[in-house]
């Protein structure tokens, strides 16, 4: 989920962080299913999720390319690495491979994937063009490049509350100190048609969210994760963060607030079969 060329993964690799991202994952697997379904990833392809945490959609690839084809998973974090590769023992995915290394300096052979794909790995650093150079580097002419981020426009809960406003800005800045982007996915189609990819398209997901689920607190399991840091930057103590985040926890238990999820934007494009002269 990081890379050692841009800056450390903001929220770390605690367990609570693994606990986070495996939720996530299946919070967001309806999205990734309607991305490889539109796109349309055949059997026998060869597949790579960049930046795959502890599943990522490792699974989800492994079904579509069945098995003769081949999903690598890449990830720089040697924790949440091992942790895919028990989960993908777990569920018996033999056309799945995990690799513990810097998405940059990955050694896998250039133009030799069918599919290439991230989700809310660009948003952590400084600069994601890095990363999209290296997954159109690794994808084949004419395969297909995807790229999964969030954007916090739509970010709120109804009625408003004055530690969801607190806590919100409390993590915008916690994640710009680290170089990172909370309104990044709105810069996706930009990005990928500056870097040479054609038939750019962007579809943009967002929910309001259920008492119960998940994606009601995602924004009080951010603040774990952030913990300390948010602390050593000295934009809350712990008791006001401790503070704030009790008093929010009740007001999203409240069946009558109404919380609307931060905007899943999703772009692909595919690599010209030619290079443009």
């Amino acid at each position: 989920m990081s890379n050692d060329h841009s800056t450390a993964y903001v929220f770390g690799s605690t367990l609570t962080e693994q606990q986070r991202l495996v939720a996530q994952a299946r919070e967001l697997e309806q999205q990734a299913r309607w991305l490889l379904d539109h796109i349309g990833i055949r059997p026998g392809s060869r597949a790579i999720d960049i930046g795959c945490g502890p599943i990522g959609i490792l699974n989800l690839l492994s079904e579509r390319v069945g098995p003769q084809g081949a999903v690598v998973g890449l990830e720089y974090v040697p924790r949440f690495a091992e942790m895919a590769r028990n989960e993908i023992a777990r569920r018996r995915l033999i056309n799945v491979e995990v690799t513990q290394t810097d998405a940059l300096l990955n050694g896998l052979q250039r133009n030799s994937f069918d599919f290439v794909h991230e989700r809310l790995v660009m948003i952590n650093i400084p600069t994601p063009e890095t990363i999209l150079s290296e997954m159109i580097a690794l994808v084949r002419p004419g395969g297909t490049v995807a790229v999964e981020e969030v954007d916090g426009a739509s970010w709120l809960c109804h009625p408003a509350h004055a530690s969801w406003n607190t806590l919100v800005e409390t993590y915008h800045s916690a994640f710009r100190a680290n170089g990172g982007n909370v309104f990044f996915g709105r810069r996706l189609p930009e990005l990928l048609r500056l870097a040479g990819l054609e038939d750019v398209h962007c579809k943009v997901h967002v929910d309001t969210v259920r008492p119960g689920t998940y994606r009601r607190k995602h924004l009080l399991s951010l603040l774990q994760s952030l913990h300390d840091k948010i602390v050593s930057l000295k934009l809350l103590t712990d008791e006001e963060l401790r503070t704030h985040k009790d008093a929010l926890a009740e007001h999203l238990d409240n069946p009558d607030t109404t919380v609307i999820d931060q905007l899943l934007v999703q772009a692909w494009g595919r690599k010209p079969r030619q290079a443009s002269r």
